[in-house]
């Protein structure tokens, strides 16, 4: 690939729309829109498994009664161009989530579909098609894939009710020292029915090719309430002694990950996420893995 500097500003963007095919995965609700007939799917698998927590004012701590949150979940992701312009995407998840601790409440867990994702994405460059900067909106609706459950029973698959997201992402290519890179940033916000409080999201990714075939990525996502949550928080032990008080929550993670393309263009990723900052949600972290399929 040829320096940054020596490219015009139409191949910038075809240099990191090429890195990004490299690594799809990271960039779910991405600035950059496909060609038309192109597709992706992302099959990932990740766990957490831990007694840390944020209380109801933002302080880290643990669960009492040396109390544990878990979650093992699958995540299926596809998109597909229909045009050069608009892309339809889906986010499906399966989940086992549990909580126990050494007191009354047990070890108790729920397995099933948790909230479901379907929308669609539309090129709308910042600064016209020849620019530097790609950038896309996209509208994603929220489905729940389970039944409400009766508060005290067990810990829920999801916020319980249906939503919706609006989105605007910008990214472009860059180059540090004789590596190509890119960098992604979405704000959104995310509307939710029920009592669950609707959210201001920010996520920001970028990786950088070490070589041509591995690429190391990182990411920093946040979730802020927007204050209007009602009732308790049923995710996490519902009915216990536990520090998180109610639906406004606040979460923030870092992320960090390698990247490998296997010879026949099959793209396997192995990282770890860590929670760093939040309210009224658990804290633990841990691995996923992650293979992804173009077409």
């Amino acid at each position: 690939m040829p320096a940054a500097g020596s490219a015009t500003p139409a191949r910038r963007a075809r240099l990191a729309l090429a890195l990004l095919a490299l690594a799809a995965g990271p960039c779910y609700a991405s600035a950059w829109v496909d060609e038309a007939g192109h597709g992706l799917v992302i099959l990932k698998a990740s766990h957490t498994d831990g007694g840390a927590v944020f209380n109801s004012h933002g302080q880290s701590g643990n669960f009492p009664d040396a109390g544990r949150s878990r979650q093992d979940q699958l995540n299926l992701y596809g998109e597909y161009a229909l045009t050069s312009d608009l892309t339809l995407v889906g986010n499906f998840y399966f989940s086992k989530v549990g909580y126990r601790n050494d007191s009354g409440y047990g070890d108790r867990h729920s397995s099933g579909w948790s909230d479901q994702e379907i929308g669609l994405r539309y090129r709308l460059d910042p600064d016209g098609r020849d620019g530097p900067w790609q950038g896309a909106l996209q509208v994603l609706a929220l489905v729940p894939g389970y039944a409400r459950q009766r508060d005290g029973e067990r810990p829920a698959l999801g916020q319980g009710d249906y939503g919706a997201e609006l989105r605007y992402s910008v990214g472009r290519g860059y180059r540090l020292g004789e590596h190509d890179g890119y960098v992604d940033l979405g704000t959104a916000v995310r509307l939710r029915g029920g009592d669950a409080s609707d959210e201001a999201r920010l996520d920001l990714s970028s990786g950088v090719a070490l070589a041509p075939r591995w690429m190391l990525i990182g990411e920093f996502n946040v979730i802020q309430s927007l204050g209007n949550g009602k009732g308790p928080n049923r995710i996490y032990a519902p009915g216990d002694n536990t520090p998180i008080r109610g639906n406004n929550f606040d979460f923030s993670k870092l992320q960090a990950s390698v990247l490998y393309t296997l010879p026949g263009g099959t793209q396997l990723q192995l990282g770890y996420q860590q929670p760093v900052a939040g309210r009224n949600t658990g804290g633990a972290g841990g691995p996923f893995v992650a293979a992804w399929w173009r077409f």
